[in-house]
């Protein structure tokens, strides 16, 4: 019986672990191909690995890891949906076990306090989306919570292998997301603090420092030209700068709020709540090394975490004042959320030792609300940043169940639904439809059988077109042309 009760906190986790693993999975293959993912599936596979590398234009949608194992995937079992999706599918796992085994070195004896900050780890639906889609930034995630387990060992324990599995977890995680450099910058540092610190001897401390000097080289070579080609031409336009907390803060909150009113409180207080935790940890882990010395601090999980997210946030603002780069934000800041919940479990893991009843109160109510807004904000159909692909399949069911016998049908689509439809069309899954090519604004003089727009649309296509398919409470539309207006057959050939 004591046995079971040991087990079952582990019982529990790996079955919020399958659970969200099942929610990626529904969403791979029954959410359509999303507005960014078509460069993945039709444009970058044709290119070499090297070519991948050093990145065949400057469009900054090459998420090049992500990109090169999509590539292999593809070849491997054909473009098709599952394998467009198969590596953030797969890449949970990574971001999985590195969450476990974290919750194991901040609670060995503890058990029970473990599934809640599990939970809280796992269970973001905003992260989830990108575990569902062929997009750098799971991928990513998961090398960076591999990182930060990685440093967690090597400071707690001592273990220079492991700082060094650190720095090329970072690396890695950088390589599938150039967001995450600010990431890679911040464990450098740590890489540099821990050998200065720990190793005793002075020829091993300096061979240390040449190695990360001379792997910081080299992986700089690496992604030059990548980061030249997007700088010179200026592909950092697509995003704003309007400060940290509004533009990384608050977005971050926004979107793992996920739409949810489980917290009826306004995402400016809940931010400034996440600052005011951040540095209240802060302010524990300066005390303690006053009280116990630098050596003690530097291997408390209250150090590690607090580094880990105050130097990739600070290296952020500097970046963005000093290079004039945007802020993280939207998907982008989605960097931040392991760091943070890695602090949550630092701050959890302090309560627990003073007050061991009150952390096992505080990780059941961690775990409960992380399952609760999970349940709450659950949306099957679609994900949060490409919202509005939710219904391509709806459209392509209905246009080919009215289709006669003969040629393809003519659909135009608004340039936002467009890449969605064009791979489905490209990949042979679509044959039954013509799509028009993407154009900034659909022409509602033009005489293809069907449109698919945005109802902001709708007032110039209304005379010439009938409304036979509302989704989203008609935010979109399917349209039919009028019969008056369609374009005469064309005369057989004698």
């Amino acid at each position: 019986m004591q046995n079971g009760l040991k087990r079952l906190p582990f019982v529990l986790m790996a079955l919020l672990a399958c659970g969200a693993w099942g929610i990626i999975l529904y969403k791979a293959l029954n959410i359509p191909v999303t507005h960014d993912e078509l460069a993945s599936a039709i444009y970058y596979p044709q290119f070499s690995v090297w070519e991948l590398m050093m990145y065949p234009d400057p469009w900054p949608n090459n998420h090049i890891l992500n990109t090169v194992l999509t590539k292999g995937f593809l070849y491997l079992f054909g473009t098709n949906q599952a394998a467009l999706r198969m590596t953030n599918v797969l890449g949970f796992w990574i971001y999985g076990y590195a969450a476990f085994q974290i919750c194991r070195i901040l609670f060995p004896r503890l058990h029970w306090v473990m599934p809640g900050l599990f939970a809280l780890f796992l269970l973001n639906p905003f992260l989830l989306d990108f575990f569902s889609l062929c997009r750098g930034y799971g991928l990513s995630t998961s090398l960076i919570l591999l990182s930060c387990l990685f440093v967690l060992q090597g400071f707690s324990r001592q273990s220079s292998n492991a700082i060094w599995r650190a720095l090329i977890a970072s690396m890695l995680a950088a390589y599938a997301n150039f967001t995450a450099l600010v990431f890679w910058a911040a464990v450098s540092l740590l890489v540099l603090i821990y050998f200065l610190q720990f190793e005793r001897e002075y020829r091993n401390k300096r061979r240390a420092l040449f190695f990360l000097g001379v792997a910081s080289a080299i992986y700089l070579s690496l992604i030059y030209t990548p980061l030249h080609k997007m700088q010179s031409t200026n592909q950092f336009k697509y995003w704003q700068s309007d400060g940290f907390f509004n533009e990384t803060i608050i977005s971050l909150v926004d979107n793992s709020m996920y739409g949810s009113k489980m917290i009826d409180v306004p995402f400016e207080y809940l931010g400034m709540a996440a600052i005011l935790f951040f540095f209240s940890l802060g302010a524990y882990v300066f005390y303690f090394w006053g009280r116990y010395g630098r050596a003690s601090v530097l291997q408390s999980p209250g150090f590690v975490a607090f580094g880990l997210l105050g130097l990739t946030s600070l290296i952020n603002i500097m970046q963005t004042v000093l290079l004039k780069t945007p802020n993280l934000t939207n998907r982008t800041a989605l960097l931040l959320y392991p760091l943070f919940v890695l602090c949550v479990g630092a701050a959890l893991q302090i309560v627990t030792n003073m007050r061991p009843r009150t952390g096992h109160l505080l990780s059941f109510l961690i775990g409960v609300l992380a399952v609760y807004h999970l349940a709450r904000s659950y949306q099957p159909r679609r994900v949060r940043e490409w919202w509005y692909d939710e219904n391509t399949f709806e459209v392509l069911d209905y246009v080919k169940n009215q289709q006669q016998q003969g040629a393809a049908t003519p659909l135009a689509v608004d340039w936002h639904f467009h890449r969605s439809f064009d791979f489905y069309v490209k990949t042979g899954h679509a044959s039954h439809i013509r799509l028009a090519p993407s154009q900034p604004q659909l022409d509602s003089t033009n005489s293809t059988t069907y449109a698919y727009i945005f109802d902001s649309e709708y007032e110039k296509f209304k005379n010439r077109y009938d409304v036979v398919l509302k989704f989203d409470g008609g935010a979109r539309m399917l349209l039919r042309i009028k019969p008056e207006h369609e374009a005469p057959l064309a005369a057989p050939s004698m």
